[in-house]
């Protein structure tokens, strides 16, 4: 089944995603047991009836896209991000979820630093929206993403995603650099004030809420599982141990459905001052407003479709992360701080959760809101200094 995903920009709310199903292919007992016990590998979200279908309100919140946090890693943190990844496709029985339901597509994978785990969009529907085929693909734009400083593991993780990519021994291949390995330290964690979207909600009464009828099943209060419906996804090895299943099969697969992703406009509504800038074009790109040694214009050079990421160089990692890097020792500037996306309307800038926010023309972003830039404003990234122009060549 084909759905659509809209994104919804809030400068107050936050951004947040939106998809909607026909009410009869709601799957009612993976919804009452995801309300019940949500995991965590699951973009908060909560649901309405809205005309005879379910609209589901996804919130963002402090969780980035993985895109915008692409690097290096060290191996225990680059095996434990597949972890995260692919775990939860094996284990969603436990909640009555079919795994074809959730939207494999490296571009709505979205990451927890505080955390370091991986969470999914999830569309409980008893028709599905992906596949096997969705699932090698999206491995495969992940292995683009992140890199590790251990060659031979990269290689080991490129050939099992090209060969005939079986997500149980490539977790099985992963266990010893999970479990040998050192722990890494992450960043400080981000906490997000009034966040309205901590756990899974509903908008309607009880007697009003799609899951009311399904309640009081013996099944679902016990604990018992489902078979799942897809011809991909094999049954739980009954084993009564935490083991992971084996959900893929060889079977030929029918065509892949399409996700369309469509956009609701911004909320660009705030009235702002625009600083006077130099009628020299110097580039696209943001020109140092202050008067201290850090540099004095960071060039943005995208392409439409492309992202240019912004933050403070890591001496732990020893290497690039993002397309700019201040110095190890600029104040108030995280490690992965911002992101200056291009599209067909211009250029927008996103705060990924950083611990001391960006600011446009002195307003502070919600985490992971784009706000649409526009020559003169003027950009902070923390508030230590780091005041730059954005300049549209």
């Amino acid at each position: 089944m084909s759905y659509e995903i809209h994104y919804k920009n809030d400068l107050l709310a936050g951004a947040s995603l939106v998809a909607r199903i026909p009410e009869e292919v709601l799957d009612k007992k993976a919804l009452y047991t995801i309300n019940a016990d949500r995991p965590d590998f699951l973009l908060p979200f909560r649901y309405r009836n809205i005309d005879g279908h379910v609209e589901f309100v996804y919130q963002i919140g402090t969780h980035n896209k993985l895109q915008y946090i692409s690097g290096n890693r060290a191996p225990k943190e680059y095996a434990g991000l597949w972890v995260s990844i692919l775990k939860p496709l094996l284990t969603c029985g436990d909640w009555f979820m079919d795994p074809c339901a959730f939207v494999l597509n490296a571009e709505y994978l979205y990451f927890n630093k505080a955390k370091g785990t991986v969470s999914y969009i999830y569309i409980p529907s008893a028709e599905g929206c992906s596949g096997y085929g969705a699932l090698k693909e999206m491995a495969a734009e992940v292995s683009k993403l992140i890199s590790v400083s251990d060659a031979a593991l990269e290689n080991k993780v490129l050939r099992a995603i090209m060969k005939d990519f079986n997500p149980n021994e490539f977790l099985q291949m992963l266990k010893a650099y999970t479990e040998s390995q050192e722990p890494v330290q992450q960043e400080a964690p981000v906490i997000e004030e009034n966040n309205a979207y901590v756990n899974v909600q509903v908008f309607t009464s009880e007697t009003d809420d799609p899951c009311h009828t399904d309640i009081h099943e013996p099944e679902i209060l016990a604990g018992g599982n489902k078979k799942n419906r897809s011809g991909f996804f094999g049954k739980k090895k009954e084993t009564g141990q935490e083991e992971i299943r084996d959900i893929f099969d060889r079977k030929e697969l029918q065509p892949e459905p399409q996700v369309n992703i469509q956009s609701f406009p911004l909320l660009n509504d705030v009235n702002v001052a625009t600083e006077k800038v130099s009628s020299e074009i110097i580039g696209t790109g943001l020109r140092y407003a202050g008067r201290s040694s850090l540099p004095r214009f960071i060039p943005v050079e995208i392409a439409a479709g492309e992202i240019f990421t912004i933050g403070r160089f890591d001496s732990d990692i020893g290497k690039q992360q993002s397309s700019f890097e201040f110095d190890k020792k600029t104040k108030a500037v995280s490690r992965r701080h911002a992101v200056i996306e291009r599209d067909g309307t211009g250029y927008k800038i996103i705060d990924i959760s950083s611990s001391a926010g960006t600011f446009v023309n002195e307003q502070k972003l919600p985490p992971n809101t784009p706000y649409s830039l526009q020559r003169g404003f003027r950009v902070s990234f923390g508030n230590s200094g780091a005041d730059y122009v954005w300049e549209a060549g």
